[in-house]
């Protein structure tokens, strides 16, 4: 099956997502399909076991074992042999308890929307503080 056709998980999350209209739900999206592009190492369109460990370890430090990525994409719909799809992580991130925005920032911390700009410290400066756009407030 290639990614594109229609499992479980793909029939509702195209129920959930499919809508273009608000700038959230574009986020949401674009978050979610960076995560697994990031992750999908073999770029396959799925995350095996290896790959959706490697997420989970570095979004919340917890272990994935064979048997807990078994049951998540049996409870979403997803073949274990092939792995969890873009549309089946928007689901796991739709549930409740996910948070795409804090596990996105924890694997591209550099593109944070933070408005405090990080200033190189010169060897002879002191400390500097540094307010929104980037502008050095230490007076």
């Amino acid at each position: 099956m290639s990614p594109s056709e229609e499992t479980p998980a793909g029939s509702v999350a195209s129920a959930l997502f499919s809508s273009d209209d608000t700038s959230l739900a574009e986020g949401f999206r674009d978050k979610v399909a960076a995560l697994h592009e990031f992750f999908d190492r073999d770029k396959d369109g799925f995350l095996n076991h290896s790959e959706l460990r490697g997420l989970q370890l570095l979004t919340s430090g917890e272990e994935m074992n064979i048997p807990t990525y078994l049951m998540a994409c049996k409870s979403i719909g997803c073949d274990p042999q092939q792995g969890i799809s873009l549309d089946g992580l928007r689901l796991v991130y739709a549930a409740e308890g996910s948070n795409v925005e804090e596990d996105y920032l924890k694997v591209f911390p550099a593109k944070s929307e933070d408005p405090v700009k990080v200033i190189d410290k010169k060897e002879d400066d002191d400390v500097l503080e540094v307010g929104e756009d980037g502008v050095d407030i230490s007076g």
